[in-house]
């Protein structure tokens, strides 16, 4: 019907002659105008252009249409095309098999319906095909953003108490400035240690070194010692330093003093964060909190009043007596070493019983299959990590202080060594709620990272309560439990730490980590 009226081109694959199908010369033989165009019009089947010439000028073109057929589409017939015209033979077009093949014994796909050659809309349903198969869309972000996304999500306003003060700086910090390194730098250092990935380990070090260059030149302007911004990168390149672990050093120059403003809520946060981190870092070397963290500590006791606060100060003075004793000036004032240790455990005791009452561990049961990673049978419950890392913080200075006073006053060791069993204990129940599925509503399946990071913040308690108690039973507990996180999630820290054990390795210094709740410090 289009031939008087347009110019019609036939394009095929190879631009030879396009096979017409029997079966539709047959339906069509009393169709006068389809039988004129085979008859009129054989050379634009005959001689087909290559359909390759057509590319690109589709808008030369009224319209475009695509011609049904039976074969390949290669320009001849297949091989399985009909057997009666390879035969040369008429067709007796029966519906099942033709009369001729089944004569000659031959397979025969038969004539088919006339419903089977209608043409019918299929868009709807292709698309809904397509549509079932599609995933969900995913942003193809690069390692920082992703890293930086991890930290903020998992640390700064998820596990972590102390960086409320990064989020507006962060935002008002330049794009390319010494904060917005310092992110990246702790970040990437984050997510490689979490995800056990080198790649990010191996960028947060360079970023690290572009951190310490912008800082470097911004402490260059005396306006930029007071800025809360600077202070905050220091704090995060404190941070990067232990989680990746850097030698132990005594905390550097530009952490050490400074005029400290406490005139608004970030800068008092940071000067609180400042006075923690350093009295961190002061033991795991094992030196003295120099006098201006002490002094700026006395400063923040009008403007900081919380339990937390409340446990600093006794922890610097726990750092001290550390100190003290590492540089030998108990040596022959054992007594005095010990008495000194009884009035820090007597501080912590009445600190732990002025706790809130909702913060008191409640004993839970759990699964049966799950028995083997109750101690005693059952796990405490706590009403948030926060919360189970501040009594397991107190619980774990109260061994180093009844460690020294069974190492210092002899009349003591039997009631010592039952207290360190006791207090061991009590921190070993807090670990199966963050582990055992049924335990919580979040622990339904594999760890999800947050769980990973709370998991791998109890492990520095778990190793110092195998390592001072002498219960044999609860040592091969700590291993189980750590296999058991080895195994649901992954964690190759707990495996190792679990291999120190067994080994009864007794040389590795643990620091307890005051409430930032990494376990990062260790």
């Amino acid at each position: 019907m289009l031939v008087p009226h347009v110019d019609v081109i036939m394009a095929s694959p190879k631009g030879d002659e396009a096979p017409i199908d029997p079966y539709s010369v047959e339906e069509t033989k009393d169709d006068d105008a389809c039988q004129a165009f085979l008859r009129d019009n054989e050379q634009l089947y005959q001689n087909t252009t290559k359909l390759e010439s057509f590319l690109g000028r589709s808008s030369e073109f009224a319209g475009i249409f695509f011609a049904g057929g039976h074969g390949l589409n290669r320009g001849r017939p297949s091989k399985d095309y009909l057997p009666c015209p390879k035969r040369k033979l008429r067709c007796d077009l029966k519906a099942r098999t033709c009369g001729q093949c089944q004569r000659a014994g031959l397979e025969c796909h038969g004539y088919r319906k006339p419903q089977d050659l209608v043409f019918r809309d299929q868009t709807d349903v292709a698309r809904h095909k397509v549509l079932a198969h599609v995933g969900v869309p995913i942003l193809n972000l690069d390692i920082d953003t992703r890293c930086r996304d991890t930290f903020f999500a998992l640390y700064v306003t998820g596990i972590s108490r102390s960086c409320t003060s990064l989020v507006p700086l962060y935002t008002k910090a330049p794009a390319t400035g010494h904060l917005a390194c310092s992110v990246d730098a702790v970040s990437l250092a984050f997510a490689g240690v979490q995800f056990e990935s080198q790649e990010a380990m191996s960028l947060a070090s360079k970023r690290y070194v572009t951190a310490i260059q912008n800082l470097g030149q911004a402490l260059r302007h005396p306006r930029a010692l007071k800025s809360d911004q600077t202070l905050q990168s220091m704090l995060l390149l404190d941070l990067y330093e232990k989680i990746c672990g850097r030698d132990r050093q005594q905390p550097r120059s530009w952490m050490s003093a400074g005029d400290f403003d406490l005139s608004s809520p970030i800068a008092c946060e940071l000067a609180r964060n400042v006075v923690t981190t350093l009295t961190i870092s002061c033991g795991a070397v094992r030196a003295p909190v120099p006098d201006s963290v002490m002094l700026l500590r006395r400063r923040l006791d009008g403007h900081v009043l919380d339990t937390k606060w409340g446990f600093m100060n006794i922890l610097l003075d726990i750092v001290n007596l550390r100190a003290d004793m590492h540089n030998g000036r108990w040596l022959n004032h054992t007594a005095e070493a010990a008495e000194r240790a009884k009035g820090l455990d007597r501080r912590l005791v009445s600190l732990e019983q002025k706790l809130p009452e909702d913060w008191k561990p409640v004993p839970c049961s759990t699964a049966i299959r799950h028995q083997p990673l109750l101690l005693d049978g059952h796990h405490d419950a706590y009403p948030n990590h926060f919360v189970t890392q501040l009594w397991n913080t107190l619980r774990a200075m109260r061994l180093e202080m009844t460690k020294i006073i069974k190492n210092h006053d002899p009349s003591s060791e039997a009631a010592a060594s039952e207290t360190i069993n006791s207090i061991a204990r009590k921190m070993c129940r807090a670990v199966p709620q963050f582990m055992l599925p049924g335990s919580r509503p979040e622990n339904a399946g594999p760890f999800s990272p947050m769980e990973k990071l709370q998991c791998r913040s109890l492990l520095s308690c778990l190793y110092l309560a195998a390592q001072l108690s002498a219960d044999e039973h609860l040592r091969e507990w700590t291993c189980a439990c750590m296999d058991y996180m080895t195994e649901r999630g992954e964690m190759r820290v707990a495996r190792d730490i679990a291999a120190i054990i067994r080994l009864d390795c007794m040389s590795i210094i643990i620091v307890p980590c005051p409430f930032p709740g990494t376990g990062f410090s260790t």
